[in-house]
């Protein structure tokens, strides 16, 4: 699963757990994109539970869609990350 969801004007959140096929990162990554196309300043929170690697259409799907996802790190300014396993 991925879900996105945008709390506040210039936060958005991500929940990413289990495994994830093609059609959840393509709607989790498009959201993403829209989501995050007004902010400035902007948090994220990232949250990783039950963590599974991605399907390899999924990655697919991932890497098409960089150029526009590289395009969002400058709306950021802070990123926190929670996952319920040791880094």
């Amino acid at each position: 699963m991925l879900t996105i969801t945008k709390p506040d004007t210039n936060r958005v959140d991500i929940e990413l757990s289990g495994k994830i096929d093609a059609e959840a990162m393509a709607k989790g990554l498009d959201d993403l994109i829209d989501m995050s196309a007004d902010v400035t300043g902007g948090r994220m929170l990232y949250r990783i539970t039950t963590f599974a690697f991605p399907d390899l259409a999924a990655i697919a799907v991932e890497m098409a869609r960089l150029p526009k996802l590289f395009g969002l790190l400058g709306r950021f300014d802070k990123c926190a990350v929670l996952s319920d396993a040791a880094w």
